[in-house]
């Protein structure tokens, strides 16, 4: 899984499921970053403080609910 991380907001975000929902969109790009290593992430979650972002981990299951209506 790739990550974008708005270091902004402190938030992380799938690369994959990310958009405008997410309120990136007027974090400058200085402070976006991807990455692909799990490890650095969960260090940012757990020593610096970042969080998942909301949006991103839900949207597979919200995805999901309208393929099946």
């Amino acid at each position: 899984m790739k990550y974008f991380i708005d270091h902004k907001s402190k938030r992380i975000h799938s690369q994959q499921f990310a958009g405008d929902s997410c309120g990136f969109v007027s974090t400058p790009i200085a402070y976006r970053e991807f990455t692909n290593c799990p490890a650095y992430v969960k260090r940012l979650i757990e020593e610096e403080n970042y969080s998942k972002c909301s949006n991103c981990v839900s949207a597979p299951t919200k995805l999901h609910k309208k393929s099946i209506s």
